[in-house]
């Protein structure tokens, strides 16, 4: 289990690199498809990545200006319930991405 899951924090943090990077994500070669697809797969998760962070700093600047008396309340409940909606979504689809991972290791080949 130790190792699988070594295995799959290595493979994450590669396939984190390589998007940040800019480079295709490595799906084309692996698929077959064409470099735009890995590219806009990559960008797309870049993006969710940037948003999801962008959404958290927001909620953390809106918390420590209401707790200088010097935000809306309303506006700091709605971002801190973005923020908290979104660190859920990326929690899930990071389960959903180690469990495909373990799948694909206990295929037979």
């Amino acid at each position: 289990m130790a190792i699988e899951l070594a295995s799959a924090i290595s493979a994450y943090k590669s396939a984190v690199g390589r998007a940040t990077d800019g480079e295709n994500s490595g799906l084309a070669g692996i698929s077959g498809a064409g470099s735009t697809t890995g590219n806009e797969f990559s960008t797309m998760v870049k993006n969710f990545a940037q948003n999801a962070v962008q959404k958290n700093e927001l909620s953390e600047q809106l918390s420590a200006a209401a707790a200088a008396g010097k935000a809306n309340i309303d506006q700091v409940v709605i971002a801190v319930a973005e923020a908290e909606t979104t660190l859920n979504t990326v929690v899930a689809v990071r389960d959903k991405v180690l469990e495909a991972y373990r799948e694909i290791l206990r295929m037979p080949i």
